[in-house]
């Protein structure tokens, strides 16, 4: 059984442009974990959460593809899905999608559970696992 898909929806907006009119490479991090932080905020594991508990999501790895230009006032959609969990490290997919469901972008990732206390991974938690699959 696959795990659920989070669909976060936005519109590419002036401040997320460059010098050359379209998304800024480094601006499609920034709107990828927007939508992670959404999806876990949304499955009841926020940042209220990571701070009372002291367990929170780090990346540990990140290959992204850039694939079809992002413009202005494009109307996107950042699909995000959990993979595979072995031990201390999981992997998730991310990718971005235009009005005409066109793949403009996409994102591999190595994330880990990380205790803030003694800063080092940990394993997930049932907590955890349970707000990203």
């Amino acid at each position: 059984m696959e795990n659920r898909i989070l669909e976060y929806e936005l519109t590419i907006k002036e401040h997320h442009l460059d010098f050359y009119g379209h998304v800024n490479n480094a601006t499609y991090l920034q709107l990828y974990e927007e939508a992670r932080w959404q999806f876990i905020t949304d499955n009841d594991y926020g940042l209220d959460k990571i701070k009372s508990s002291g367990l929170g999501p780090v990346i540990l790895e990140i290959k992204l593809r850039f694939i079809k230009e992002l413009r202005l006032r494009d109307k996107i959609t950042i699909h995000s899905q959990t993979g595979e969990y072995s031990s201390k490290v999981g992997t998730m997919k991310q990718w971005i999608t235009d009005s005409k469901g066109n793949i403009c972008s996409d994102v591999e990732l190595h994330i880990g559970l990380f205790d803030t206390k003694n800063r080092k991974l940990v394993e997930p938690t049932e907590e955890w696992l349970s707000a990203i699959r």
